[in-house]
């Protein structure tokens, strides 16, 4: 029975059907392309069997020497391809681990077909016969030393796997730590047959083939779930659209879509009825060719007046059937906008008057039912936009990667904050100045708690004019004030299980804090305009680049509202106090940038490197990014270099700006130059340690007084040049 022989045919089909699969999913679906390396895992792993049951079969030395060698390629191909898809699947891979690998694997390759890295020598066969009466070929000769090049590369993969599943489960990733700890045991099982049998004290047939089998579907099955989610997804929005497709199609109202050029885009049954008209002959005709010349200039005003949002009275224009007949039509306009607010254009709904001196009374009905279905219509609409934008935004969120980059002391301080708050419901308050990725940090947070799959909703308090910023957050009732046709939900019902993000907290009116103040206390709230209490279940994180302490002693923000939010902040340092990020902040804005505008990045000029690590960054991550960017925009060659010098006009501004106005004791230096920015750094670190009496950690310390922690102050003192003197706090007397 040649049981052992027919799995490896097995293992190959199975695998063959699964690179196929990868590959059509990745040929049809452009954000599932890291599935084609997938694909090349697997074709890996079909190479892999195919020759391994030739070895077991080989009739000579040199045909089992020749399949040991195909055997190795295809082992290679599978751990450096699978090393590439955790790092682009997960974004949780270290990429020199990354690297690591794949340079190893195609080491071994290299030498393999070169030296040979299993045996001196053509190696001596022997036939072995399997617990089940099956024989097969196994080889005993001379190991090499260049055989332990193979052994790192599976060792190396092996510490892939186990770092990338520590670093999910510290993202709360728990299904894919789990789906990728346990492929980590199984290798380590099939190790267990490889190394042993590579030294010679052990004579098995190596097992690695089926657990690769084994890591193959696994993943493939985590994948075909999150497909068949997605594919769900879809469905509901398709039913939603097919929903107001029936309703359109099955009322009885003149119903035209105008795109805002003013073009038709749309028209239901009942109006092909009324004028005559076929649907592909009014398709792209603008709406101005179907009224009479005496209506056009007031139509395409009250056009303007509809797009811009203006409340508009109900109108009757005159419209041209096909017999050249006009029918008098009694319209009203609903905007439509998309979830940013952009106009999309007009839904004009409308019924044939025609006769209603005839039938005065059968026109009174009809305006009733047009204002039932207008109503009807704008809620079917509302709710659909919602859903619509929930469930799109649910489908598109599969990157498990909050996109924080940076290793610095100051950083890895920041996510270790991060990490002690995300799980738990406390409210943080997060400083920093502007563009140094406070709503990142809020969106981090948001990912690694437990209502991460619910809705995460921002506004910016900055943004909103005093009059409406009760509205943005509370919601009102239809009537409620001039324009509010309609009612409308707050962002906290919006964010209703989820988390709301108040950005640039400073700046809400002061009017409206008591209202917040009570909504962070127990929960409660009204719309403008209404009266019923509501309750929302919301996680408050606020974020803000002024001292609020400040404003508080200013009587410009409540102090109460001040301590509720202030549970646990988290202050995210500018850009300049952590220059050691700036390389791999660099490195990622070009690979992104470089594939949204369509141009190959090869390398970094070092001169752009140090430029950026030593500019001060006053508009920090932001401004970072603009360059680069601009930089990318510019590059020709594949070489990314500035697009133009960062010590122009801004920096020179910035830095003038520290020393007439921010530090007092900058002056100029003995030689008559104005300091740079690590001359102000140095002297206002010695000044406060004078103060502190060279306390640096600890109560009152000169860290606490500038708001940073001991090890970062220590390592900013070191790059300065002072000396580093942590001398204890003195004991009052």
């Amino acid at each position: 029975m040649e049981l052992f022989n027919v799995s490896y045919v097995a293992v190959a089909a199975i695998c063959l059907i699964v690179a196929v699969q990868s590959w059509l999913i990745a040929a049809r679906n452009p954000e599932y392309r890291v599935q084609a390396l997938f694909g090349l895992a697997a074709l890996g792993i079909v190479v892999d069997a195919l020759s391994s049951r030739s070895m077991f079969q080989a009739a000579s030395p040199e045909l089992f020497d020749s399949a040991l060698h195909v055997t190795t390629v295809g082992v290679c191909t599978t751990l450096a391809s699978l090393a590439w898809f955790l790092d682009l699947r997960t974004g949780a891979a270290r990429r020199w681990l990354v690297l690591a690998v794949t340079g190893a694997a195609v080491a071994s390759v290299g030498l393999d077909l070169t030296i040979g890295i299993t045996f001196a020598e053509l190696p001596r066969l022997r036939n072995v016969e399997l617990p089940w009466g099956e024989v097969i070929v196994l080889a005993d000769g001379e190991p090499t030393r260049w055989r332990l090049v193979g052994d790192v590369t599976n060792l190396g993969f092996m510490a892939l796997l186990l770092d990338t599943a520590l670093r999910l489960r510290r993202r709360r990733r728990h299904r894919f730590a789990a789906l990728i700890g346990g492929s980590l045991f199984l290798y380590g099982l099939a190790m267990l047959t490889i190394i042993p049998a590579d030294l010679g004290y052990m004579a098995s047939p190596p097992l690695h083939t089926f657990a690769f089998l084994i890591i193959v579907l696994v993943m493939s099955w985590e994948t075909s779930l999150h497909l068949a989610r997605k594919a769900e997804l879809s469905r509901e929005v398709a039913a939603n659209e097919r929903r107001w497709r029936q309703l359109l199609d099955r009322v009885q109202l003149i119903v035209v879509r105008i795109d805002p050029s003013g073009r038709i885009s749309e028209v239901n049954p009942h109006y092909l009825q009324v004028t005559g008209f076929g649907r592909e002959t009014h398709l792209g005709l603008h709406f101005l060719e179907l009224i009479p010349q005496s209506d056009v200039a007031d139509a395409e005003r009250n056009f303007g007046r509809a797009l811009a949002g203006e409340a508009q009275p109900e109108a009757e224009y005159a419209l041209v059937s096909r017999d050249g007949t006009e029918r008098t039509i009694h319209w009203r306009t609903v905007p439509l906008r998309d979830a940013d607010g952009e106009a999309e254009g007009l839904l004009c709904v409308g019924v044939d008057v025609t006769e209603r001196e005839k039938a005065l009374g059968q026109r009174d009905r009809a305006l009733v039912e047009l204002r039932q279905s207008v109503a009807e219509l704008q809620r079917l609409r509302d709710q659909l936009e919602e859903e619509n934008l929930a469930l799109k935004e649910e489908a598109g969120f599969w990157n498990g990667s909050e996109g924080i980059v940076g290793g610095s002391d100051a950083m890895i301080y920041v996510l270790g904050k991060l990490d002690h708050v995300a799980g738990s419901n406390t409210t943080v308050l997060i400083h920093g100045e502007s563009g140094v990725g406070k709503e990142l940090v809020a969106r981090s947070i948001h990912a690694r708690s437990l209502r991460a799959d619910r809705p995460f909703v921002a506004v910016n308090c900055a943004a909103l004019t005093p009059t409406l910023v009760e509205s943005e957050l509370f919601g009102h009732e239809r009537g409620a004030f001039t324009g509010a046709d309609r009612r409308r939900r707050g962002r906290f019902e919006l964010a209703n299980g989820g988390t709301l993000l108040l950005d640039e907290i400073g700046d809400l009116p002061l009017e409206v804090q008591p209202k917040l103040l009570r909504v962070l206390e127990n929960g409660e709230f009204e719309r403008v305009g209404g009266s019923e209490t509501l309750r929302a279940d919301v996680r408050v994180v606020a974020s803000t680049n002024r001292d609020l302490r400040l404003m508080v002693g200013e009587r410009s923000f409540r102090e109460d509202l001040f301590y509720r939010l202030e549970v646990y902040p988290i202050t995210v340092p500018p850009l300049r106090d952590r220059p050691d990020d700036i390389p791999a902040l660099v490195e990622h804005f070009a690979r992104q940038l470089s594939e949204e505008c369509g141009r190959k990045i090869r390398e970094i000029e070092p001169e752009l490197l140090r430029a950026a690590q030593a500019y001060p960054w006053p508009g920090n991550v932001r401004e970072l990014r603009n360059v680069v960017e601009r930089a990318v925009l510019t590059t020709r060659d594949g070489c990314l270099r500035l697009a133009e010098p960062l010590t122009g006009s801004t920096a020179g501004s910035v830095n003038s700006g520290l020393v007439d106005t921010v530090h007092p004791i900058a002056g100029r230096a003995p030689d008559g130059r104005i300091p740079t920015l690590q001359d102000l750094d140095r002297e206002h670190i010695r000044s406060v340690l004078e103060l502190c009496g060279g306390q640096i950690a600890g109560p009152g310390g000169a860290a606490e007084i500038l708001g940073l922690h001991p090890n970062t102050l220590r390592s900013r003192m070191k790059k300065l040049g002072l000396v580093l003197h942590d001398s204890p706090p003195t004991k009052p007397a």
